[in-house]
């Protein structure tokens, strides 16, 4: 089963913050076309990335809808609740009496399978066969196990999950029903899929979908005792320390408990140097043991509470032995041999010099990608896992240069004012605009640098808006626009100075021309005008004159016909 089927990133919601990339434990979560992706084949469902993700871009298998339809049809239908609900219903049978009234046949503790994994964990501590013993409860860490160190499954108790342990003694005494279980883990989802258990548990619902779908029915009620049971004790599970807590102490084995997935890494590792023998290590992906995993982080629920609830009704005095078991609890492990490319030092060298890391002093190391080194990450460049830009301190770097490049270089002075306007950085072309080339001018107050009271009022008053003021100063013989900026979150001010002297004087030379010119023109014309009219005077009068010899020419022609 893929684990895109377990968890579907919702592209359209993503924004790229990388959040998942960074928090996942075993780089399964990649970063490549500006967006994020699961490996499947590396991913152990831990969650991870779906509790960090702060723009709900990651959404996991809901299972609700097939259980709804099994009650609407009146199938038998059981639900085991992880003991991680008392961090949202604090009051077990009120949780009981909403679910029932929903049409679940019986609602029982998954604590009751623990008790059985309890009481197995203890006879194999008896035995003392096992040279460390591995806690197989979480599925995050079976899941780690058996792709990272498939060389230590050895260790790996060879027992099932309270989970799978209660579904088959919930089908001893019900095996046409529905077994559904209440959970606050994702990794659960995968593990009753898992060929080596099937048939124990039918579908996975989590405790959120639960709380929305009953939250109108939802009272406050008096405490009540929970029910008690034999190896009640095995509530603990969920919590910190949990399993250990529930079992006789050992002759044979220290009991350790050790959580999150880093952690665990180094527990791991050093098995696999032979440093450690005779321990049994309680492991937990989550921060906190399953009160803190990852379906229960979206939502509005106490785990401090849920603890205090969960040890207020348990005999801690009761611990759980080595014993009969009522049926077989066996489970086997074994390495699933992931395929990952095998890469030259020679090629792993020339990915570093493309990510721009060319020097020791480029090599930071800092985690920021999401990986732990700069070499982890041009292999997983090599690898086609993630992109070879995405660096903070080299993007730092980029960004830095490219300011002060800009900076240096703009012809605009740029003056930085701190908030009793004194001098807080200027750069070259303002010194040089305004003769301080030879001067430091940090500390001097604007009015030494730029002495104009109205640009002075201007600054103190200026808001969110970009102001704007032209300035002639005598002193300096120079005309100068002013921009002036406040920086907002800061008590800094930027005054961009933009020199107009010499652009104000060519203007000025160009209106003189066109006066000049205008003046000239207007001579021109009015001359022009003058001699026109002279000309016209005497055509008009010539005119005159050859009309009337004409006319008398007419007339006498016309006298001799």
């Amino acid at each position: 089963m893929s684990t895109g089927h377990f968890i579907r990133l919702e592209e359209a919601q993503c924004h790229n913050c990388m959040r998942c990339v960074r928090a996942c434990p075993t780089n399964a979560m990649t970063y490549i076309h500006q967006m994020p992706a699961i490996v499947e084949e590396e991913c152990i469902l831990c969650g991870r990335c779906y509790s960090v993700c702060p723009h709900d871009a990651k959404e996991v298998l809901s299972e609700l809808g097939r259980v709804k339809k099994w009650l609407n049809d009146g199938e038998e239908v059981i639900l085991s609740a992880a003991p991680s609900f008392a961090a949202v219903w604090p009051q077990l049978n009120d949780l009981i009496a909403l679910l029932k009234a929903r049409g679940f046949s019986e609602v029982e503790e998954t604590a009751r399978g623990a008790a059985l994994v309890s009481r197995a964990y203890a006879n194999l501590a008896e035995k003392g066969e096992m040279k460390n013993i591995i806690s197989t409860a979480c599925p995050a860490i079976n899941n780690l196990i058996e792709k990272e160190y498939g060389d230590l499954t050895q260790y790996m108790a060879p027992v099932v999950s309270p989970l799978i342990a209660h579904g088959r003694l919930i089908r001893e005494k019900h095996p046409h029903a529905k077994v559904i279980f209440l959970s606050p883990c994702i990794a659960k989802y995968k593990e009753i899929q898992d060929a080596r258990f099937a048939g124990a548990v039918d579908a996975c619902i989590s405790m959120e979908e639960v709380l929305n779908w009953v939250e109108s029915s939802l009272k406050e009620e008096e405490k009540t005792a929970w029910e008690n049971f034999t190896g009640s004790i095995s509530r603990l599970y969920p919590t910190p320390g949990g399993i250990i807590a529930t079992m006789e102490k050992s002759e044979k084995y220290h009991y350790v408990n050790v959580e999150g997935v880093p952690r665990i890494r180094k527990v791991l590792e050093a098995m696999r140097d032979g440093t450690l023998s005779g321990y049994f290590f309680e492991v937990s992906a989550c921060e906190g043991s399953c009160i803190g995993g990852p379906l229960l982080s979206h939502f509005k629920h106490n785990e401090w509470l849920g603890q205090s609830v969960i040890r207020d009704n348990v005999d801690v005095q009761k611990r759980i032995g080595p014993g009969e078991l009522p049926f077989s609890l066996d489970a086997t492990w074994k390495a699933e041999h992931i395929y990952r490319p095998v890469h030259t030092e020679e090629e792993i060298q020339d990915e570093l010099i493309v990510m721009g890391k060319t020097s020791a002093d480029k090599i930071h190391d800092c985690g920021a990608c999401g990986y732990e080194t700069c070499r982890a990450k041009a292999i997983a460049v090599l690898d086609g896992k993630a992109d070879p830009k995405i660096c903070l301190p080299g993007a730092l770097e980029r960004a830095e240069s490219l300011s002060n490049v800009v900076i240096e270089n703009t012809p605009n002075g740029i003056v930085v004012l701190d908030k009793d306007l004194n001098v807080r950085e200027m750069n070259p072309s303002a010194r040089k605009m305004l003769d301080l080339d030879m001067v430091n001018p940090t500390g001097m107050p604007v009015s030494a640098v730029l002495p104009d009271d109205a640009l002075e009022r201007l600054i103190r008053s200026t808001g969110r808006k970009t102001e704007y003021i032209r300035i002639w100063y005598e002193g300096y013989h120079k005309l100068i626009d002013h921009a002036i900026v406040k920086v907002q979150g800061q008590s800094y001010t930027v005054v961009i100075l933009m020199d107009r002297t010499q652009e104000d004087a060519k203007e000025k030379q160009l209106r003189n021309m066109r006066e000049r010119t205008m003046e000239v023109t207007s001579q021109v014309i009015d001359e022009q005008m003058r001699t026109v009219q002279e000309i016209a005077s005497l055509l008009g009068e010539t005119t005159a004159k050859s009309k009337v010899a004409l006319t008398k020419l007419k007339q006498a022609m016309d006298e001799d016909e």
